[in-house]
């Protein structure tokens, strides 16, 4: 009965391992919670528990979510050394040639610390935990054992009450199941009942005494007047506030991640250049989308959204920060001697990366220059201005009257 209820396939270890520290969390508020009151469920556990759940997972993926954007902020410095080496071996395809092309590539991957598969594989990586935790939060009756008991309560008393107690359940629209495999299908229906299909299930079975079990369950998912188990739905309510903050966060999470370093968009061709717009259009579409599908979603599902869109914005705030902060070739030197170290481990000599610097690099450093030379040159027009300009009013006829006389003067002391 409880197997039904819960993830099956390769997911499986995950999505328990995934599901005990929920349910430790759940066990952990439960048990603050019954030191301020005698009735717990009146505390928003379920919401609480997915907050911390959701931030404890993402911070065990920390370091893979860092290196994934870390590869999205360095790939901004590698695609004009990279977009160089293809325009190099463009028209050559003798196997001297792609081998060289293969070799420049590899070495300013190297250059910069990563793959080109430094950001897929990581994210290939994360998809199975985050399939495995969003079942988990989906499915919360099978792995929170409080939860379960008080479901699984209720269902013995509806299967006990009688034999036509799945006649009077499909009387019932949207409790549909079936006599086989009722009892385990029943504890997820019970779990998402409304307070409008409670009623018409206690209407149904008025014999039976349920006592305050479904009271529990909601008082758990009752989140500032927000049932965590109901989708918003195209109504007006306050549990639209759920999808809308999970578009926005979303929204936000994706403008931190766009990479800030893409000077050199026009030296794009055709392909990337599309690609680029293409993904901008997705980056745009999607937190639509996830505000969208929040609205049929339950409620806890937008709930995770948020809090795992603000975890992410957090990250990348303190990302950016770091990048911003650490210079290019302070980055490159540190990512040769990684790379040396492991070329050492493997018996190899010490590769030697041509210093030769990246089209971005060599961007900035002539920007960095004249901006230099502007500066040099407002500070002496500033000098002489302030030269010929001490005994009247700046921009008076007097003082260029004064201009051109000190001059003389000046002139005429140098002979």
């Amino acid at each position: 009965m409880i197997l039904l209820t819960t993830q099956t396939g390769f997911l499986k270890p995950i999505a328990w391992l995934l599901g005990q520290i929920f349910n430790g969390l759940f066990n952990l508020i439960y048990n603050i919670a019954e030191w301020f009151t005698d009735k717990p469920y009146h505390v928003p556990i379920i919401g609480i528990s997915v907050i911390l759940f959701t931030i404890i997972v993402r911070l065990i993926l920390l370091p893979m979510t860092i290196k994934q954007q870390k590869f999205s902020k360095l790939s901004g410095l590698m695609n004009p050394e990279l977009q160089e080496i293809q325009a190099k071996y463009k028209d050559k395809r003798d196997q001297v040639s792609m081998m060289n092309m293969q070799a420049e590539t590899k070495a300013v991957y190297e250059k910069y610390g990563t793959s080109p598969t430094g950001g897929c594989l990581t994210m290939l990586i994360q998809l199975p935990i985050m399939f495995a935790l969003y079942r988990v939060i989906y499915k919360i009756p099978g792995y929170v054992t409080k939860i379960r008991e008080l479901c699984g309560g209720i269902a013995d008393k509806i299967t006990g009450s009688g034999d036509d107690w799945a006649t009077k359940l499909d009387a019932i629209n949207g409790i549909s199941v079936s006599a086989s495999t009722g009892k385990a299908t029943l504890i997820d229906k019970i779990y998402n009942l409304s307070p409008e299909k409670w009623s018409e299930v206690q209407n149904a079975f008025s014999s039976v005494d349920f006592g305050n079990a479904y009271d529990q369950i909601h008082g758990y998912n009752n989140l500032f007047g927000i049932s965590l188990t109901q989708a918003p739905g195209w109504r007006l309510s306050w549990a639209l506030i759920i999808p809308i903050l999970a578009g926005l966060t979303q929204w936000l999470s994706v403008k931190l991640m766009e990479n800030k370093n893409n000077v050199n968009v026009g030296s794009q061709n055709d392909q990337q250049a599309g690609m680029a717009s293409s993904m901008k259009v997705m980056n745009t579409i999607m937190p639509i989308l996830s505000a969208v599908f929040c609205v049929s979603f339950a409620s806890c599902i937008g709930l995770y959204w948020i809090a795992s869109s603000v975890v992410q914005i957090v990250v990348q705030l303190v990302i950016n920060k770091k990048m911003n902060n650490k210079d290019v070739d302070e980055i490159v030197k540190e990512n040769i001697e990684k790379a040396n170290i492991k070329r050492a481990k493997k018996g190899l000599p010490p590769v030697k990366i041509s210093n030769v610097t990246s089209k971005y690099v060599e961007q900035v450093h002539k920007m960095e220059a004249r901006e230099n030379r502007k500066e040099e040159r407002d500070k002496e027009i500033k000098e002489s201005t302030s030269y010929y300009n001490t005994s009247a009013k700046p921009g008076s006829l007097a003082a260029k009257a004064n201009m051109v006389k000190m001059f003389n003067e000046k002139n005429n002391n140098s002979k």
